[in-house]
């Protein structure tokens, strides 16, 4: 689910905010080159042209919607429940 209120952390990048509170699958490392790769992979697959290293509190809201909506294809959804999506 996508949600009306921002569950982003502002001090953080994109990329970081996306990949925040998952298990990094190798050690206690996380490689967040090829996260931040595979976000702008998703973005351009999707038509949202997302920085992975840009500072969240530096998007437009309708940017923070985009990255909401990154974090949640990242994660694997495969359905989009969107909450007051306009």
């Amino acid at each position: 689910m996508v949600h009306q209120h921002f569950m982003l952390v502002p001090s953080l990048t994109v990329a970081e905010n996306v990949v925040l509170g998952l298990p990094s699958g190798r050690g206690p490392l996380l490689d967040l080159d090829t996260a931040s790769q595979r976000i702008a992979a998703l973005g351009d697959e999707y038509g949202f042209r997302v920085k992975p290293d840009a500072p969240v509190w530096q998007l437009a809201v309708g940017e923070q919607q985009r990255v909401e909506i990154i974090k949640a294809l990242y994660r694997g959804a495969e359905l989009l429940i969107l909450d007051e999506p306009t």
